[in-house]
């Protein structure tokens, strides 16, 4: 995603940002060697790069801030890089695909999301009193799933910060049931929101605003038309149903010999795409892939969750081809842990470069199915990181 900041020819080379796809598997019986749960900005720049002073001072991420911040045009971040939005939309939504610095990375979303267009001042903190939250009626769901949200991130020393996030993802989730009851609260918006909480800086307000622009479609430069994420949770999943039949129709056309295995093997989608389409990839990978997925997908459109997914898959598909249904998912399972995957920047660069093209797409969306006929979908299968 020169000696721009002042070095001399005798010092040495800055070394170059990495992104390490295996990371260190914890020490049960050391619980300081889990990551720290940090938040904003230090969050992306912990799980991107581990925090290393070397590749945060490094040309590369330096020269990357500067060009941000001519963008934000000496202003404000927020009201700076609307504008250039607004002036230049097509050249900031490739710069947000390319991965803004960490700084900048929140606001950026946000501006790509039109958050702005939404927000109603006054209106989420209405959501949230106690009144309206003991009277919510998904706030039983809401309560069993926020627990098991993210727990290796709270271990050892981590444990007191366990309450604060857990209010606010309450919050958020609640908000969210009661000014979209057509959404409500499904298993898996829990994980969404509470990585949208670690990237914003816990700013549960503007998550919840920018939530709602998701589900709003108010994604709306997709290239495919998909947008953004209305459908995706409402009732019988109608925009689920819509995705999966686009992947299938574009697996089939683009990886056939991966395809026709995995039908071979009856491997379903539940296991896998599924799961990454459904919460946004940020429950089977790590979140330093999670992170530059969403700022491709949200300088592209959903349809970059569908490219990506076809990425993945053909980078790894010598791993999968004859191969039995375990295996498969033991690797499929094995990516929460950065293991078997390519790098992320190959991923989002293959994804760039694969031919799709509006005669891949069902001719007609997938409409949900009768409230007395259950979906083919899963919804409780989404547990990699949950222990349950």
């Amino acid at each position: 995603m020169g000696c721009g900041n002042g070095c001399s020819k005798d010092d040495p080379p800055a070394k170059k940002p990495e992104r390490k796809t295996q990371p260190k598997e914890p020490n049960e019986d050391d619980t300081t060697s889990y990551k720290k749960l940090l938040f904003g900005p230090a969050f992306s720049e912990q799980e991107l790069y581990n925090s290393d002073p070397l590749i945060l001072n490094s040309d590369e991420i330096q020269q990357k801030i500067k060009e941000w911040d001519t963008l934000a045009q000496g202003k404000s971040i927020e009201e700076g890089l609307l504008q250039y939005y607004n002036t230049e939309p097509k050249e900031f939504l490739k710069k947000v695909k390319e991965g803004p610095p960490a700084k900048y990375r929140w606001t950026a979303w946000k501006i790509a999301l039109n958050t702005n267009k939404l927000f109603k001042e006054g209106i989420y903190q209405s959501l949230i009193t106690e009144e309206k939250k003991r009277t919510a009626k998904c706030l039983t769901s809401i309560k069993a799933d926020i627990n098991r949200t993210y727990p290796e991130r709270f271990k050892g020393e981590q444990r007191e910060l366990k309450k604060p996030v857990i209010k606010s993802l309450e919050n958020v989730l609640v908000a969210i049931s009661i000014y979209s009851p057509d959404v409500g609260y499904c298993q898996g918006m829990n994980f969404v929101i509470a990585f949208m909480l670690f990237v914003s800086d816990m700013k549960e307000e503007e998550v919840f605003w920018t939530f709602i622009a998701f589900i709003k479609d108010m994604l709306k430069h997709d290239p495919l038309g998909i947008c953004g994420g209305e459908g995706l949770y409402n009732n019988n999943f109608p925009k689920m149903e819509y995705m999966m039949s686009c992947f299938d129709s574009m697996f089939s056309k683009i990886i056939p010999e991966v395809k026709n295995h995995i039908d071979k093997i009856s491997f379903p989608n539940i296991l896998w795409v599924y799961k990454w389409v459904f919460v946004m990839f940020v429950l089977s990978f790590p979140f330093s892939y999670s992170i530059r997925f969403w700022d491709y997908i949200l300088g592209h459109g959903l349809s970059g969750v569908l490219r990506l997914s076809l990425s993945i898959i053909m980078l790894i598909k010598e791993k999968l081809i004859g191969e039995d249904f375990s295996t498969i998912n033991d690797i499929v399972n094995s990516f929460n842990e950065g293991k078997n995957l390519p790098s992320i920047e190959e991923i989002i660069e293959t994804a760039e470069k694969i031919q799709i093209d509006s005669s891949m797409l069902p001719r007609n969306k997938v409409l949900p199915k009768p409230e007395n006929e259950p979906s083919t979908s899963n919804i409780h299968m989404l547990n990699s990181r949950n222990g349950k």
